[in-house]
């Protein structure tokens, strides 16, 4: 395949910023001889689910309602280069890339209209990727999702019980086991989950109680990035380079709920579509057991982790 470093139709690509819809957030750099330049540049979507403005609630008789869909929904355009996925990128880039979603965070995290934040990757065609230039999604919620809701009830039980957050136990007993841990550091551990919903789902998690993630420390962060951008070579090694996609957790916006549930990055291999079985019970079949996924994975990061 021919290298394209930049494609002039790309809205994503320098030189076409005014394909684009307003720019939010940019980091400036790029090549001399390119006007000011941009490494990492933020714009809002020019298809967004949720918008700036909506209208009222509307009651349609007994059983339906209609809310407006109002909020933020933006676009982390992560490199100036059309054809270099998140895992090709340096660690100065990736970095780069995470500063991007701790600055976006804290802007939506400051709209008050907004309950909820999350940010996602979809890479491919299974993934539902609608366009090749590296990019990931921030939305904004006004509302906060039922199964995250249900997640931080649970996790407020736990605490009430053991005074320690229901994630970081889970966490420190997949360190001791070791069977299903891809790594681990001070602060972050890379595990495929017990209960993994998907083949060779991996999470990555902080050891310890984080602040909220638009208040991430540098360190972290960059530890984040590198975890990141390793799992992604691991699962492209041992899975043949997969589409995937991945979703950065986190707890609600509101009555300090960062203090049970940690935020973390769950990645979704997309190697199967689920069928009649799985939507008629909602149960998803799983064909490799968690720690064969992760000793497939530990193997193949040995082979990536000198690039």
């Amino acid at each position: 395949m021919t290298s394209r470093p930049i494609d002039r139709g790309c809205p994503f690509c320098p030189g076409n910023e005014e394909k684009t819809t307003a720019e939010l957030y940019r980091i400036p750099g790029g090549r001399a001889g390119e006007g000011p330049g941009w490494r990492v540049r933020v714009v809002e979507n020019k298809y967004p689910a949720l918008g700036q403005l909506g209208g009222s609630h509307q009651a349609l008789g007994r059983f339906w309602q209609i809310e407006p869909a109002v909020g933020r929904h933006e676009v982390i355009v992560e490199t100036p280069a059309h054809d270099r996925e998140l895992a090709g990128l340096g660690l100065e880039e990736v970095f780069e890339v995470m500063q991007a979603y701790r600055a976006r965070f804290a802007a939506a995290a400051a709209d008050p209209r907004v309950q909820h934040v999350v940010v996602f990757r979809n890479q491919g065609r299974l993934a539902h990727a609608s366009l090749v230039h590296p990019h990931s999604q921030l939305a904004g919620l006004p509302f906060v999702p039922p199964f995250v809701a249900d997640v931080l009830e649970r996790s407020r039980a736990h605490a009430a019980e053991s005074s320690t957050a229901l994630l970081l136990e889970m966490v420190e007993e997949e360190v001791a086991d070791g069977s299903r841990l891809v790594e681990g550091t001070e602060r972050l551990a890379t595990f495929v989950p017990f209960a993994a919903a998907h083949d060779h789902e991996v999470w990555i998690a902080p050891r310890y109680l984080p602040r909220r993630f638009d208040g991430v420390d540098d360190e972290t962060l960059d530890q984040l990035g590198s975890a990141l951008r390793r799992a992604l070579r691991a699962l492209a090694e041992a899975l043949g380079d997969p589409d995937y996609n991945y979703i950065l957790h986190a707890p609600p916006l509101r009555n300090d709920a960062e203090g049970v549930l940690p935020w973390y990055v769950q990645i979704i291999p997309r190697q199967s579509v689920g069928a009649g079985f799985e939507m008629g019970i909602g149960v998803r079949i799983v064909a490799t057991a968690p720690e064969a996924a992760a000793e497939q994975l530990r193997s193949a990061l040995g082979k990536v982790a000198a690039v």
